[in-house]
């Protein structure tokens, strides 16, 4: 790779990993499937205190290289058509088959839904909405010249320790979010070649232990199991938060070094593309399960969930390509798509 550092695609690898996972999880669970309460709680809590940030941290690191690259016109095009075009497109594929299939849906759903997609995003589609609003508050920064940094940062902040209570336009998303997405223009900024540097794997494991080891103690010592981005624990979301990009980061650094478990590599790349499809395939592989062969077991059920979610999206992109009919992903002309999730 010429433009970005190689262990990223692992990063996200791992990172649509434990999206897939989250979502599949939660899913089954409120789907009345035999998850452990305990179990789902403890999971569901760890992992949304880190894998979101992560993409907005990896988003941040790389967006003045895109920038810079385009200048500010053409590089707000290429988001409306990398992140805009998608968001809509599957918002209005999965809003449509959650309403065709609406007695397996979990959640009340009525045609007034689809049009309310241009201002409040459905399901996961609200992280598309966010990031797009990231990249165009980095846009905007950017005419303050050289207070832009001090102007995203207090911004980020602000918003980060007051969220906005509101998920219209993915406001509260951009929240709680904004803030890791400065840190990785900061890091990229102020810390020369900071994508570059290589983190010990000692230190990956350490990471991981007080990841697993401090959420566990926080969500059954400290506070009740629950999704950091709610805002209520500022300090605790960014703490756990930096522990687990950092060691995602380090761990798909390994990987990278030893050049193996290159399929975590290969579903980094298609992110975007997996973040799009993955509920429609993996909620429709449950169904299917308990529908018309009647099996209950969450783990069966997880197994090929995370099987579906995570493959019928590129092969669904590949056969896009192939027939030459890529308006599922992109309107059209490139043949690639800028995995920016």
């Amino acid at each position: 790779m010429t433009e970005r550092t190689e262990w990223v695609d692992y990063a996200k690898g791992i990172g649509i990993i434990l999206v897939a996972y989250a979502h599949l999880l939660s899913s089954g669970y409120h789907a009345k499937l035999a998850i452990p309460e305990e179990f789902f709680h403890l999971s569901d809590s760890i992992i949304y205190s880190f894998h979101m940030p992560l993409f907005f941290f990896l988003a941040g690191l790389f967006v003045d290289q895109s920038y810079t690259k385009r200048g500010p016109g053409a590089f707000f095009v290429n988001k409306l058509r990398t992140i805009a075009y998608p968001y809509f497109v599957w918002s209005v594929l999965q809003v449509g088959v959650e309403l065709l299939f609406s007695k397996h849906s979990q959640r009340g759903i009525m045609p007034a839904d689809l049009l309310a997609i241009p201002y409040l995003p459905w399901s996961q589609f609200w992280f598309l909405y966010a990031l797009l609003l990231m990249f165009t508050s980095y846009t905007v920064a950017q005419y303050f010249g050289r207070f832009q940094v001090a102007v995203m940062t207090l911004g980020a902040c602000a918003v980060f320790f007051k969220p906005f209570p509101t998920e219209i336009m993915a406001l509260h998303g951009f929240s709680t979010g904004f803030l890791f997405f400065v840190l990785g223009v900061l890091g990229k900024k102020y810390l020369w070649h900071f994508e570059k540097y290589r983190i010990p794997a000692i230190t990956t494991c350490t990471l991981l232990l007080i990841l697993t080891g401090g959420g566990y103690f926080t969500f059954t010592n400290i506070i009740s199991p629950m999704r950091l981005t709610n805002g209520a624990h500022p300090f605790l979301f960014l703490f756990l938060a930096g522990v687990g990009i950092f060691c995602c980061i380090g761990l798909a650094q390994y990987l990278d070094k030893q050049k193996c478990c290159r399929v975590i590599k290969t579903l980094g790349r298609y992110s975007l593309q997996i973040y799009l499809v993955h509920m429609l395939a993996g909620v429709g592989a449950r169904v299917v399960l308990w529908n018309f062969f009647h099996i209950q077991s969450p783990l069966v059920h997880m197994i090929v969930g995370m099987g579906a979610g995570l493959s019928a999206p590129i092969i669904l992109y590949k056969i896009a390509l192939k027939m030459d009919f890529p308006y599922f992903f992109e309107p059209g002309r490139d043949k690639k798509i800028e995995v920016t999730s």
